[in-house]
């Protein structure tokens, strides 16, 4: 006997889908969704940890850009620094101190008191600079003139060349002298002379050197 099923195919009994399969069915699209939720959290959460370490490290980086930075500056200032203490310390040693050579030169007239070896007096002192030439000191000097003794400039010129500054002459006029008559001094005579010290050049001038000669190099200082 023939039958015909007029119901629609979704509610014909033959054609249901079996509870199994819509319970399986859906139990994985739980487990899907469940994994990709999962997968989602961890997959963010590690990508935001990420982001968060590069961004310190991006911040280390520029920190240690900027000290990196001010390195070569504090670099550049420090050879500039030891440039600038060369050349003051090259102008020191081109510099003579004066006030030391006056020091030493009234010791040489003062003579410890001693009077009787000379009795010497300037009337004035002129200095005519030159660090390449040498400085030029002129003075018209007097010693007093006693009795027949006639030594006395002879002595105050060796005590000149005896003074501490007289290694550093390049050359001292001769004791050359003349009587004068003083209506101030007790005794009146003095022989006068004048006394030009000429220094050595503080700065000396290297040689330029010649076509294919080796450059010398400076002895080791002695300890």
């Amino acid at each position: 006997m023939i039958r015909i099923n007029l119901l629609p195919a979704d509610l014909r009994r033959g054609n249901r889908i079996a509870a199994r399969v819509i319970a399986s069915a859906f139990g994985a699209a739980v487990a899907v969704s469940v994994s990709v939720g999962w997968f989602g959290i961890v997959y963010f959460g590690d990508l935001a940890t990420a982001e968060t370490s590069l961004q310190e490290v991006e911040a280390k980086l520029a920190e240690k850009e900027k000290r990196v930075v001010y390195y070569d500056l504090l670099e550049a200032n420090k050879k500039d620094y030891a440039a600038r203490v060369q050349a003051i310390q090259d102008i020191g040693k081109s510099r003579r101190i004066w006030s030391r050579f006056l020091d030493e030169l009234i010791d040489v007239v003062n003579n410890n008191g001693d009077t009787e070896r000379h009795l010497a007096w300037f009337d004035a002192i002129t200095v005519k600079a030159d660090a390449k030439g040498g400085a030029t000191v002129t003075m018209p000097a007097a010693v007093q003139f006693k009795d027949a003794d006639r030594d006395k400039v002879a002595n105050f010129h060796e005590d000149v060349e005896a003074a501490p500054f007289f290694p550093e002459l390049a050359s001292k006029s001769d004791p050359t002298w003349r009587t004068e008559e003083s209506k101030i001094h007790t005794p009146p005579k003095s022989m006068v002379f004048p006394l030009t010290l000429q220094f050595k050049p503080t700065v000396v001038e290297a040689a330029p050197a010649k076509a294919g000669a080796k450059t010398p190099v400076p002895a080791p200082a002695k300890k």
